[in-house]
C-alpha cells in the first residue's frame, strides 16, 4: 500500500519533498496541484523552477494543472496550454511527469494529457469525485471510457484517485463511507494500475483556533480509510490525503501568528503563538512547548528533516525562526514521515 499526498505546488511542499529520506520516498506517489495566482506564465515558471531545484532524483510526481485550463495558452513563443508547457520543461531536465486528468476536462485538455503521457511514458492519474460516481455510475462509466480513449491509455496504465474532498466531522465521514464503498466496488471491476481513496480534513483557516496551547484536530481522512478498509471485501485502496492543507485551492495565504501543524497519530496538534516578540521569534516558544510535550515523538529530531529544524528552533540553535513557507515545509516533512511509518509498521495510515 502506498501513500499519495496531494500537495499544493508551493515552495514549502517542494522543499519538503526535496528533503524526504529514501524510506519515505519509496512509499509515496505525490500529486502536485498547480495553484493559480497572478499571470499564468509567472505561475508556470515558478512551479517549473521549484521542480527543477527541489524534486529529488527518481521521484515520480503527478501534476494537476486542471485549475489553470481556463487561463488559456501559457504565452510567449509557446502556443500550448499549461500541461504541454510543463511536459517540455520537465523533459528538458529529465524529470518524470505523470499528468492528471478528469472526465469533465475539455477535449483539448485531454489531447494534451495524451501528448504528455506519450512523451514521458508513465501513464496518467484520473481523478474522480466519489459522490458524482455514486449518483449515476453508468453515466460516469461512459465518460471514463470516452476520456481513456481520448488520452490513449488503458486502465492498467492509469492510477484512479477516488476523491471525497473535505471531511470536517464524524458525520461527514459516516455520510461518505457508502459513496466510497460504492466507488471502490465500481473501481474493482476495472484493472486500474492503482486505486487511491483520498480525502482531507484540515480546516480552511487557523484564525478561530486558540493561542498558547495546542489545538487537537482529528484527521478524519484516516477514519474514512479505516471504515472503508474494514467493510470492503477486496484489497484495501492506497491512502491519499492533502497533507497539512485544506483540500480547496487557497484564496490567499494566511500570514498570521507563528504556527505549526504537527501530525500526531490520527490527529494534528496545531500550535499557534500570538505575536509578542520580534519578527517570528514566537515560533521558538511553540517549538520549545512541543519538545516538552507528549506530542514530541520518541524518535525525536530523527523522525524527519522537518523535525530536525523544529528541534534546532527549540534549542536556540537557529538565529531566525523561519517563515510561514519554512513552517509548512517542516510540517509537511514530518507529516509524510509519520504517515509512511504508520503504513510500514501497522499497514494503516
Amino acid at each position: 500500500m502506498a501513500y499519495v499526498p496531494i500537495l499544493k505546488g508551493k515552495r514549502g511542499e517542494f522543499t519538503a519533498l526535496e528533503n524526504v529520506d529514501a524510506t519515505v520516498q519509496a512509499h509515496i506517489r505525490p500529486i502536485l496541484e498547480i495553484v493559480p495566482g497572478g499571470a499564468l506564465r509567472e505561475v508556470m515558471e515558478t512551479f517549473r523552477d521549484h521542480a527543477w531545484n527541489h524534486l529529488p532524483k527518481g521521484l515520480e510526481v503527478a501534476v494537476d494543472s486542471g485549475a489553470l485550463w481556463h487561463a488559456g495558452p501559457v504565452g510567449g513563443c509557446f502556443t500550448g496550454h499549461s500541461m504541454n508547457w510543463l511536459s517540455e520543461s520537465f523533459g528538458a531536465w529529465c524529470l518524470p511527469l505523470v499528468p492528471v486528468f478528469r472526465i469533465h476536462d475539455p477535449s483539448e485538455a485531454l489531447v494534451e494529457v495524451r501528448d504528455v503521457q506519450r512523451a514521458h511514458g508513465l501513464g496518467a492519474t484520473l481523478r474522480l469525485d466519489v459522490f458524482e460516481l455514486a449518483e449515476d455510475a453508468s453515466v460516469i462509466s461512459r465518460k471514463v471510457r470516452a476520456a481513456l480513449r481520448m488520452v490513449r491509455l488503458a486502465p492498467e496504465q492509469v492510477d484512479l484517485l477516488l476523491d471525497a474532498g473535505y471531511l470536517p466531522s464524524d458525520t461527514a465521514v459516516a455520510q461518505t463511507v457508502p459513496a466510497m464503498l460504492h466507488a471502490l466496488g465500481w473501481a474493482h471491476t476495472v484493472p486500474w494500475r492503482h486505486v487511491v481513496a483520498a480525502s482531507g480534513s484540515f480546516p480552511p483557516t487557523l484564525k478561530p483556533l486558540l493561542r498558547g496551547r495546542p489545538n487537537r484536530l482529528h484527521r478524519w481522512e484516516t477514519a474514512l480509510w479505516h471504515k472503508v478498509a474494514r467493510s470492503f471485501e477486496g484489497a484495501p485502496p492506497d491512502f491519499g490525503d492533502y497533507g497539512v492543507s485544506h483540500p480547496a485551492m487557497p484564496k490567499g495565504g494566511w500570514r498570521g501568528d507563528p504556527h505549526l501543524r504537527y501530525t500526531v497519530g490520527e490527529d494534528w496538534q496545531v500550535y499557534i503563538e500570538t505575536r509578542q516578540r520580534t519578527g517570528n521569534d514566537d515560533f521558538f516558544v511553540l517549538c520549545q512547548d512541543l519538545l516538552r510535550s507528549d506530542h514530541w515523538p520518541s524518535q525525536g529530531e530523527s523522525t524527519s528533516w522537518g523535525d530536525h529544524h523544529i528541534a534546532l528552533c527549540a534549542r536556540g540553535h537557529r538565529s531566525k525562526a523561519g517563515t510561514a513557507t519554512e513552517w509548512r515545509a517542516w510540517a509537511t516533512s514530518h507529516h509524510m514521515a509519520v504517515v509512511t511509518h504508520a503504513m510500514r509498521s501497522m499497514g494503516t495510515p
